[in-house]
């Protein structure tokens, strides 16, 4: 069973998913930058603002960087 937690996006990082489109009403299918440099993909996010991650995956929102639609949900 997956197991889920939400993570709040940075102010600036949710004020840039604002100005882009939508994959599905209320929600955009993301990828997001860690310091570390890494990328974890395909992410829900919510209201441009509330990330869906798996509770395995460790993060912090101060650790996000940088936000991107994710390209092959751009229809």
């Amino acid at each position: 069973m997956d197991h889920k937690r939400s993570i709040k996006l940075p102010k600036r990082l949710s004020s840039v998913l604002s100005l882009l489109p939508e994959q599905g009403m209320g929600y955009q299918i993301v990828d997001i930058r860690l310091k570390s440099g890494k990328w974890i993909t395909q992410i829900p996010v919510y209201n441009s603002e509330l990330l869906v991650i798996d509770d395995i995956e460790n993060i912090l929102s101060k650790e996000i960087t940088a936000v991107r639609v994710h390209e092959d949900s751009i229809t």
